[in-house]
């Protein structure tokens, strides 16, 4: 009977005390059972930087591309400053290649109108795939991204000044074995999807087969 009584009484006091702290209760339970993500430079929530494959339910944009005079300045700034980079350390000039232009404009406009970011296309092409079926035969091929950065120069130093471990756009750069640069640039001045970096940015590196 006592310990009836003693039951009931320990009952009674949590029941009080659920009421009384379900704020604080609530709370505790959210913090153990949902896990911060994690989030990269001028990134979605659930993407890092540069990396990623397009969603399979995108949110297409209607708009009108930049003047093509802006894309080719933007380009050749981006170009310029990837080249100081390289110079500064040892590496000689890349060298701006006509279908690495078109392969890195196409996948900036992609991603902007398609509202993804990452290296695959909207349709599951790879990076890789996309340069060798536009005609560019290479021995070695590398790609950047990005997403955010108002002029070539942030978008450059930017993946400049990553550092170890994360630092693959930076050694991309920085890899002297490369011969051959190619850069999209994409701005959406209403960028309504779920993605709403408004710039976007890609950088195609290469070296032709045999070189």
């Amino acid at each position: 009977m006592r310990r009836s009584v003693t039951l009931i009484i320990a009952i009674a006091i949590l029941a009080v005390f659920a009421l009384t702290h379900s704020a604080q209760i609530q709370a505790l339970y959210t913090s153990m059972t949902h896990k911060p993500l994690p989030v990269g430079l001028n990134a979605p929530p659930v993407l890092p930087f540069g990396l990623g494959s397009a969603p399979g339910t995108p949110t297409p944009v209607i708009a009108p591309p930049p003047p093509a005079s802006v894309i080719q300045n933007y380009a050749n700034r981006v170009i310029a400053r990837t080249n100081l980079y390289r110079q500064q350390n040892g590496c000689p000039a890349l060298t701006a290649n006509p279908i690495l232009m078109s392969t890195a404009q196409a996948h900036s406009e992609d991603m902007a109108i398609h509202d993804f970011v990452g290296h695959n296309s909207f349709d599951g092409t790879t990076a890789w795939d996309r340069i060798r079926q536009a005609g560019y035969r290479y021995s070695i091929v590398a790609e950047n991204v990005a997403w955010g950065q108002p002029t070539p120069e942030q978008v450059v130093d930017a993946w400049f000044n990553e550092t170890p471990p994360n630092d693959l756009h930076r050694l991309n750069i920085l890899n002297c074995k490369l011969h051959d640069i190619g850069v999209g640039y994409y701005y959406l001045a209403n960028d309504p999807g779920n993605i709403t970096a408004h710039y976007y940015w890609t950088e195609d590196f290469g070296t032709p087969w045999g070189q």
